[in-house]
């Protein structure tokens, strides 16, 4: 056990650490005096799961993570395909397995299998081998799990594998003119997506993003109230457990997608950079492991690991803040949900694996 902690990297751990502490004392906050007043214990719980996790995988040779890629990546693709036969349905919605009492979302750990596969089959082949038709071939092993995704329904979660899709073949070297038609296919395939894919609900998502003023107690009533508590924050924030939106349950789902909001109600706008800043030093760690990596496998994996995470980190506070259309996209390390959790901390072990393997001479 002293070998796997040796092999995590503190510079990576202690910003997740902080950001993890930070995160669960703003759900247990927003759950006061509501029926998720426990729900803090059972995100620590899998906070501890996920370390433990995380310290296993920091402590194995990378090369047989990424050799076990496809094997994984079918597995996570029967597992989506298990969730749309049998799956547990919650709120309209279904994307969750039980195991062992447990609810587990697949889709959360499939990104990661996804992200893992691709970077694999990526990094045995050297850039100008790379054809039109091994890009198609990337893209499909993207937009497979991506469309299963989208069947359960899940906008939010499908965009977490665009990062796969666009960073890892970009950094392979290909030419401009690739880049490009990958650009106009997305952009078709999001026109098309707009009149034959999304639902009713996805759409006023984005027609509420261009004018939430219009419906402030209806469609609009979640992005007015995350304003209202960001706003409410002023420098240096109400206070812990004192914010007003939030004790007042104004603002919902605060323990998931809005948690942000708590954070910047009662830390302020001191606060907010805070939390910023140490995203900013996670994703910072992580491509300096990239460019430490040595294979190009490995240099992918790191890659898109940083993009999954920007994302996320990008399109929430983007979300909360009213200038992006509202995806149900979690923040990491500060949202409850276990799938979303342990998901993290296994991404960031191979993360770890590598830069321990860079570091053994």
């Amino acid at each position: 056990m002293k070998e796997r902690l040796r092999a995590l990297d503190t510079a990576l751990l202690w910003p997740m650490v902080l950001l993890v502490v930070m995160g669960t004392l703003t759900v247990f906050s927003a759950g006061r005096g509501t029926g998720q007043a426990s729900l803090w214990a059972k995100q620590s719980l899998w906070n501890l799961m996920g370390f433990a996790a995380m310290a296993f995988l920091a402590g194995v040779n990378p090369k047989r993570i990424f050799r076990s890629g496809f094997a994984l990546y079918v597995l996570g693709i029967l597992s989506l395909a298990l969730v749309l036969v049998a799956g547990h349905r919650i709120g309209g919605s279904q994307r969750w397995i039980i195991l062992a009492g447990l609810t587990f979302q697949p889709s959360e750990l499939m990104k990661w299998l996804t992200l893992l596969f691709v970077a694999h089959r990526l990094g045995t082949r050297q850039p100008q081998d790379l054809s039109a038709w091994d890009l198609a071939g990337i893209s499909a092993l993207v937009f497979f799990p991506m469309l299963l995704v989208l069947k359960q329904p899940d906008l939010g979660m499908a965009v977490s594998f665009l990062p796969i899709l666009v960073l890892i073949p970009v950094l392979k070297g290909l030419k401009a003119r690739w880049v490009l038609v990958t650009v106009l296919l997305a952009s078709l395939v999001g026109v098309g997506a707009w009149h034959k894919v999304l639902k009713p609900y996805q759409k006023q998502r984005v027609l509420t993003f261009l004018d939430p003023s219009a419906d402030l107690k209806g469609k609009g009533y979640q992005i007015n109230q995350s304003r209202i508590a960001i706003g409410a924050g002023g420098l240096t924030g109400q206070g812990f457990t004192s914010g007003s939106q939030t004790q007042l349950n104004f603002l919902p789902v605060k323990t998931t997608d809005f948690v942000f909001s708590v954070w910047a109600e009662e830390r302020g706008f001191l606060g907010v950079l805070m939390a910023l800043g140490l995203f900013g030093l996670v994703l910072a760690r992580i491509l300096d492991t990239a460019v430490a990596a040595r294979s190009a496998s490995e240099t992918y994996f790191c890659v898109g690991a940083a993009g999954i995470i920007a994302l996320h980190l990008m399109v929430n506070v983007g979300m909360v803040i009213g200038v992006l259309p509202n995806k149900g996209i979690v923040l990491p390390f500060f949202s409850a949900g276990g799938s979303s959790t342990l998901s993290y901390f296994l991404g960031l072990g191979v993360v770890m694996a590598v830069r321990h393997r860079a570091q053994v001479k």
